[in-house]
């Protein structure tokens, strides 16, 4: 089971490399250290002032879309897995939640931080799940932990 999830999951270590290559084109760490053109005084906001929470853009609303409906797909996946019975059910529902995890690693590049960590956590709850499953448990384990990453995913998104 262990080398079908790493077979799940390369296409999305593959992803990881390639866009860690990748720029917008506004990197300036090459370029010659410019001097400030007004005092620092005047660009820095008062301390008692909150910073402004900024929108998400526009690529990670998308993303944030796409997660929703990959995790909504992954669920249904995992229910007529569920419908199978044991054993080979347990094979099959660890298999749609390591496909679920592998698919949502694609959207965990997006421009939040916040955003990222919150896709990254609802992949990791379904693969710590889809191994659970793969030990065939006497009963279903508890998704407290997908639908608690799940809901940190929706805050995370709704920000924007």
């Amino acid at each position: 089971m262990r080398s079908t999830r790493l077979a799940l999951l390369a296409p999305a270590a593959v992803a990881v490399l390639v866009m860690s290559a990748c720029t917008d084109g506004d990197d300036t760490s090459s370029a010659a250290p410019a001097t400030p053109a007004a005092p620092a005084a005047t660009s820095v906001p008062p301390k008692s002032a909150a910073p402004a929470r900024v929108g998400l853009d526009a690529a990670t609303r998308t993303a944030c879309a796409a997660a929703e409906k990959d995790i909504t797909s992954a669920l249904k996946e995992v229910a007529a897995a569920e419908k199978i019975g044991p054993p080979a059910g347990h094979s099959a529902v660890s298999a749609q939640y390591s496909a679920g995890a592998a698919v949502l690693y694609t959207h965990a590049f997006t421009g939040s931080d916040e955003v990222n960590g919150a896709v990254k956590g609802v992949a990791t709850a379904m693969s710590d799940l889809a191994d659970t499953w793969a030990k065939a448990p006497k009963k279903a384990p508890s998704k407290a932990e997908l639908t608690a990453a799940r809901d940190k995913l929706k805050a995370a998104c709704a920000a924007g």
